[in-house]
């Protein structure tokens, strides 16, 4: 029977206090079974909720990763990371704060780590993924404020581009179209733009060479790879699968290749996704040693009614109440 639906058909994983001991229990399996810890980092962005959720990466995070880290013994760890991606910045905070205590670190993509998710995923030794697991361009996004979505750097900086190219070309013919686009955007969103690229990109880079231990040559062509959204991938969130992660140089291991450790992590990231799913969590941290909290959504909740007088509470006289 498929994974995902025995799950939700098992009559003992009906409450999350139960869905909670299953992870655990499945994280000691896998830690025994590697001889290494694994944390877990995790956040809900693949369901379409009503209210939007701060489910990307970002400096809150830190306390999370400190405390998963905190209790641990030894050189390795292992991180599952299913996140959308968030603030480069924060992925640099988190990357740290890991090499800080830890020599060797492996991450799981059991299904998607995009953005400044992937880019925390380039300072491991090894990345893991299989069949259903993708990776994501690096580009950095800004907030359009124009159409209040968040756009990708590269893809501002090549439309203004375009339209200099095409006013250069057709003169004032081409003003009434472009102008519009122009007069929405202050021009230091230029220089926004390209730096939140370099930094992409400097951080891609130094984290190739020193902790994926490919040569300077490669990383660069790494780099530009990931970060070329336009030109090679045309969405920011198109996924790079593990072929593609291999062929452009990544040192990637194939999950797939074991299949009782591919299951294992395939069921952890299925139990994750059936507790989203059943609760207004939108980011989870977890470990086997006793680290399990997440962040949630407020929970609407009723008027509150309070029936006068209350029972049991008598009114002050008006004496003992008289200032």
């Amino acid at each position: 029977m498929p994974t995902y639906h025995d799950l939700l058909t098992d009559e003992t994983l009906k409450t999350p206090q139960e869905l909670f001991t299953r992870r655990v229990h499945l994280i000691q399996e896998i830690e025994k079974k590697t001889e290494r810890p694994l944390i877990i980092y995790a956040s809900d962005f693949l369901k379409l909720r009503h209210v939007p959720s701060p489910n990307g990466i970002d400096d809150s995070d830190i306390l999370g990763f400190s405390d998963l880290i905190k209790n641990l013994k030894g050189e390795n760890l292992d991180v599952l990371i299913h996140s959308p991606g968030g603030l480069a910045e924060s992925a640099e905070r988190i990357v740290n704060l890991l090499r800080a205590k830890f020599e060797e670190i492996r991450y799981f993509i059991p299904h998607s780590a995009y953005s400044a998710a992937t880019l925390i995923t380039l300072s491991g030794d090894k990345i893991l993924m299989d069949a259903r697991s993708a990776l994501g361009p690096i580009d950095p996004q800004i907030f359009d404020t124009f159409t209040g979505k968040y756009v990708p750097s590269q893809a501002v900086l090549e439309g203004f581009k375009k339209a200099r190219k095409t006013m250069e070309k057709e003169g004032y013919k081409a003003m009434p179209v472009y102008l519009p686009l122009l007069s929405k955007y202050d021009f230091t969103i230029f220089e926004i733009c390209e730096n939140a690229i370099k930094l992409s990109k400097q951080l891609a880079l130094e984290w190739l060479i020193r902790y994926m231990k490919i040569d300077k040559k490669k990383a660069a062509k790494i780099a530009n790879y990931f970060l070329s959204t336009q030109k090679t991938h045309f969405s920011h969130r198109r996924g790079i699968n593990i072929e593609k992660a291999k062929e452009v140089g990544l040192k990637v291991e194939d999950l797939s290749k074991d299949s009782e450790l591919s299951e294992k992590i395939w069921t952890l990231y299925c139990l994750l996704d059936i507790f989203f799913d059943r609760t207004l969590a939108y980011k989870t941290f977890e470990n086997s040693r006793g680290v399990s909290w997440s962040r949630f959504l407020p929970s609407p909740q009723p008027p509150l009614q309070i029936q006068l007088p209350l029972p049991g509470i008598q009114p002050p006289s008006p004496e003992k109440s008289a200032m």
